[in-house]
């Protein structure tokens, strides 16, 4: 990575920032390997809400203002940070075991597929400051306003 590159991934990859409404926001620099192209460095957006709290947010800031966001369950992230997880759309591993220092996240939308590698200590930390909000294993949700919202929207 150019200097350049290696100034801008250290200045995104601040610590996690708590939002007024009970948010927790994170900008780190991952590398996207789109299927079958070169790597490039995006920057992503970690977003997590205590509204929803099971739910992260990763949007990713892709070349030409384009943005794609995608939403998986706080605990794929967690775990994946650690051991091999998911099935379907997307799975989420240590790369080079438990001890490495990076984490892949495969995305696979029906158009292709991409690798998303990232540091892991910035992931962590995003972690950490979303189960301050709402710690693992103590997420409420309400089945009722899920259900009616759900019938609404069908």
């Amino acid at each position: 990575m150019d200097q350049h590159r290696e100034h801008a991934a250290r200045s995104a990859d601040r610590s996690p920032v708590a939002g007024p409404s009970e948010t927790v926001r994170h900008d780190v620099w991952v590398w996207l390997a789109p299927a079958g192209t070169l790597r490039i460095a995006v920057r992503a957006r970690f977003d997590y809400d205590r509204a929803d709290p099971c739910a992260v947010r990763v949007s990713f800031c892709l070349p030409h203002q384009r943005q794609v966001t995608w939403i998986f369950a706080r605990d794929l992230l967690a775990d994946g940070l650690y051991f091999p997880v998911g099935a379907g759309d997307i799975h989420i591993a240590p790369e080079g075991g438990p001890a490495g220092k990076n984490t892949r996240i495969i995305l696979r939308p029906p158009s292709g597929a991409a690798l998303i590698e990232v540091r892991r200590a910035p992931v962590r930390d995003f972690l950490r400051a979303t189960e301050r909000l709402v710690p693992r294993g103590q997420e409420e949700i309400d089945i009722d306003a899920f259900l009616k919202e759900c019938v609404q929207e069908g």
